[in-house]
């Protein structure tokens, strides 16, 4: 019965602490393109890299996720030139890797049951 009610009060206080975090990014597919860039750090990398990389379905799912998180501040997009082709280049933000964190830790509470 202890357990129980230990086992209730932390799923109390885990979905509490969502309140904090953004519920905007909440689809797998912007999980995983901000663990991505989180792991590439500056270098980035291009819309085809990350939605072969990641395999994700089509062209327009992962521009339509690659925008919205960059309108969130999430990602800096930047134009470059390769093999005398502009390319777009993400990168995550300090605000993406501070959203990130408080996502990792959120869902490593949920998964872990630690509160």
């Amino acid at each position: 019965m202890e357990m129980c009610r230990t086992m209730k009060g932390n799923l109390l206080t885990i979905v509490d602490e969502s309140k904090y975090l953004n519920s905007k990014v909440f689809s797998l597919v912007r999980l995983k393109i901000l663990w991505s860039l989180s792991e590439l750090g500056i270098d980035g990398a291009t819309a085809r890299q990350i939605r072969t990389g990641l395999n994700i379905g089509n062209e327009g799912t992962t521009y339509a996720n690659l925008n919205a998180l960059t309108e969130m501040g999430y990602l800096k997009k930047e134009i470059v030139s390769f093999e005398k082709k502009e390319i777009e280049l993400y990168s995550i933000t300090q605000e993406g890797l501070e959203e990130w964190e408080k996502i990792k830790k959120w869902l490593g509470t949920l998964i872990n049951g630690d509160s």
